[in-house]
């Protein structure tokens, strides 16, 4: 089998993707792996074929760098790849594994915050799930991301909500998210996360960190915003190279405010972004030694 190269998948022009890989694909060229760029927005709109059509792929296995795909339009691109002799580094069996929390959240559950999820959209199926876990404050998602941003009208339900702000705040993720909804509603026990010194208008950020794990070894790691103490001690983070089934994907971690730590999020790493402290050569060399 040739060795294994890079598959960039960037937004063409009047594109609304983010190109969030353009540093990365310099960055390669320098390291001389082999990489092949083709369109983002063909690949997300389920067009693989037409997507691949001007790549020279010659056999061998490709890591994917591109947007958040739904598992079908991954496998999609996957079955596309196999049809002319190429693999992806990480199967549509792995991918979905990280990328969905129902699907390793068993793996994690002693190092995460108490997760009950849904299936659909229903409102009132997520609220008797949320009840599970105690009274308010949660989190809620999708089961692949959140709605951070938009924190108090899509993701944070505080301290003393009842079902009818639960619901508006439920809504809100569904209308974020729009047709990117996945699947259905993850809602997480709020814990009291040490705070860094970077806030936004609504909140002040925990002091999270983004793990990257290559072939079960933790390979690269920065804060997931520049903070004074970057992370050193990496020893009690190695376990989780053992506990997803896959060969490359992150983990969000962040320290408690009592002491300890906690799993925030499990990602694909094929679809995670570099933390600005954390230089793509840094990554690459590890994968590419």
């Amino acid at each position: 089998m040739n060795e294994m190269g890079i598959l960039f998948c960037r937004p063409g022009r009047g594109s609304t993707l983010e190109d969030a890989f353009e540093i990365e694909a310099d960055v390669v060229d320098a390291l001389e792996v082999q990489t092949h760029v083709v369109n983002a927005d063909l690949v997300a709109d389920g067009e693989a074929d037409l997507a691949l059509e001007a790549a020279q792929l010659d056999g061998g296995a490709l890591l994917y760098r591109g947007p958040i795909l739904p598992a079908e339009t991954y496998e999609a691109l996957e079955d596309a790849l196999r049809f002319r002799g190429v693999e992806l580094a990480v199967d549509s069996v792995a991918y979905e594994h990280a990328l969905y929390v129902p699907e390793h959240h068993d793996a994690i559950e002693d190092l995460s915050a108490p997760t009950r999820w849904t299936y659909g959209t229903d409102i009132g199926e997520a609220w008797a799930a949320a009840l599970e876990l105690g009274d308010p404050p949660w989190l809620i998602k999708d089961h692949v991301k959140s709605a951070k941003e938009q924190w108090e009208s899509a993701c944070f339900v505080p301290e003393g909500a009842t079902q009818a702000d639960f619901q508006d705040v439920a809504e809100g993720l569904l209308e974020h998210r729009g047709e990117l909804f996945e699947r259905g509603f993850v809602i997480r026990k709020f814990l009291d996360l040490a705070t860094s010194s970077v806030r936004t208008l609504e909140r002040r950020i925990p002091e999270e960190h983004r793990l990257f794990f290559w072939q079960g070894a933790l390979v690269a790691h920065a804060p997931y915003h520049p903070i004074v103490d970057p992370l050193r001690d990496t020893a009690a983070f190695e376990v989780l190279g053992s506990r997803i089934d896959s060969p490359f994907f992150t983990a969000d971690v962040a320290f408690l405010s009592a002491g300890g730590w906690v799993v925030i999020e499990i990602n694909d790493g094929g679809v995670s972004t570099l933390p600005e402290d954390l230089h793509p050569r840094d990554l690459y060399a590890q994968i590419f030694a």
